[in-house]
């Protein structure tokens, strides 16, 4: 039995036919429609006027700047040069030509000088490392200084205080005038106490004791009373003073005390 294609309904195409070509270019421009390309749209873009950011960069570590050694004398050489010369080193160095060297702050060292003078402009320079022998054990290291005027300081540099100053009286002035004993030991009161501030404290551990010589020069002692008899310094303060009220010797150990 042959079937037959059923005929469609009226109103219907037959889609068994062959389309026609009308037709066939509506369908196609239908599915070229369905394929058309899909814009993307774009991303937002970095701004022209934007700016980078700055990365931190940790700073390389700041490398100390290697110091020279100050420069080394022995004594001769010291004592050869001038006082400027001496005085122009912050920082001396001193060989004793045995045993160890010793570094000297002299800047810090000239200053003690002129606090102890009272006078901010004094030219001094250090000379040599030397033993104080008017101190305790007669050992004791100490910095000697010389200023302009050829007075000697003998200075401890740990403790940054003049413990000894000796400066040449001269010959008394015609005409000066001449102080009386309470003047002068004043005078030298006034020193110690200044440069010690327990002296006041330690005066009911000390004996006194005053005396002139000739040549119009005074000293006025006080030196600790209970002391072994050893043969060794007690540890005293002692100032000398011209009768125009002058000081020119300073020796004060009862640093020792306090």
């Amino acid at each position: 039995m042959v079937w037959e294609n059923p005929r469609p309904p009226t109103g219907m195409p037959n889609l068994m036919r062959p389309a026609t070509l009308p037709f066939a270019a509506a369908l196609l421009v239908i599915a070229l429609a369905g394929c058309v390309p899909q814009t993307a749209t774009p991303g937002p873009l970095a701004s022209p006027t934007a700016k980078p950011v700055a990365t931190a960069i940790e700073p390389a570590p700041v490398q100390p700047t290697p110091t020279e050694p100050p420069p080394c004398f022995r004594r001769e050489e010291l004592a050869a040069m001038d006082l400027a010369t001496v005085a122009s080193f912050p920082v001396v160095c001193f060989d004793p030509g045995y045993g160890p060297r010793t570094i000297v702050e002299q800047e810090q060292a000239i200053a003690v000088v002129r606090a102890f003078a009272q006078d901010p402009a004094r030219l001094a320079g250090f000379r040599e490392m030397t033993l104080m022998g008017n101190s305790p054990s007669g050992t004791l290291p100490v910095a000697r200084f010389e200023d302009e005027r050829g007075g000697s300081y003998l200075v401890a540099l740990v403790a940054g205080k003049v413990l000894e100053m000796n400066i040449d009286p001269g010959q008394p002035q015609p005409g000066a005038p001449v102080l009386a004993d309470e003047q002068l030991r004043t005078i030298a009161e006034d020193l110690v106490r200044r440069e010690l501030a327990d002296f006041d404290r330690l005066q009911d551990l000390l004996t006194f004791e005053a005396g002139a010589k000739p040549g119009g020069v005074n000293f006025f002692r006080w030196e600790l009373t209970e002391w072994p008899d050893d043969g060794s310094m007690p540890p005293l303060a002692q100032v000398g003073v011209t009768d125009a009220g002058e000081v020119f010797s300073y020796i004060n150990t009862l640093y020792s005390l306090e």
